[in-house]
């Protein structure tokens, strides 16, 4: 087993050996639920989606 092969990978506190291109595809994966989970939980598309229909009532004027 090369090092540079090779990851850790956390399942709650268990660690796991996998090769380091799963782990990497792994934490993509997890970093965009989180981000998805946030935006949902703060609202963030719906105020941005707002915020466009609001910005083209305002060239209008």
């Amino acid at each position: 087993m090369a090092k540079d092969n090779y990851g850790w990978l956390f399942v709650d506190k268990t660690p796991l050996l996998y090769k380091k291109k799963n782990v990497d595809r792994q934490q993509k994966i997890e970093t965009w639920l989180n981000l998805y989970q946030l935006t949902k939980e703060l609202r963030i598309d719906e105020y941005e989606t707002k915020r466009k229909t609001q910005s083209k009532i305002n060239y209008i004027i």
